[in-house]
């Protein structure tokens, strides 16, 4: 038996919490940097062409790599790489959840 068919509805749960907690820093992260685009816009510093350009790179890019690193994966390889990675603090995980991470190898 696989180590996720051993998990409870809960640690799937604590599993998908952790997973959409990573998906959302990483996505603000590349958020603002799009939103840079905007103030280097705003500032005359680019045309409305080079913002709509850095928007197509970013859907086509950066959102999707990360929409596919959080979605459809193996809910405990994602969460151990996010938490093991830094995207996710520790303290933040349920502490049942954490060792079962840790121990994962």
């Amino acid at each position: 038996m696989s180590p996720i068919n051993s998990l409870t509805k809960g640690q799937k749960r604590e599993l998908r919490r952790i997973i959409g907690l990573a998906y959302e820093r990483e996505l603000s992260a590349k958020l603002s940097e799009l939103e840079e685009q905007f103030r280097r816009w705003r500032a005359g510093e680019i045309d409305a062409h080079d913002v709509s350009q850095a928007i197509h790179e970013f859907h086509q890019g950066a959102a999707r790599e990360i929409w596919s690193r959080y979605n459809g994966g193996d809910l405990l390889l994602t969460a151990m790489i996010a938490v093991r990675g830094g995207t996710v603090a520790g303290h933040v995980v349920a502490s049942g959840m954490l060792e079962l991470i840790r121990r994962r190898p």
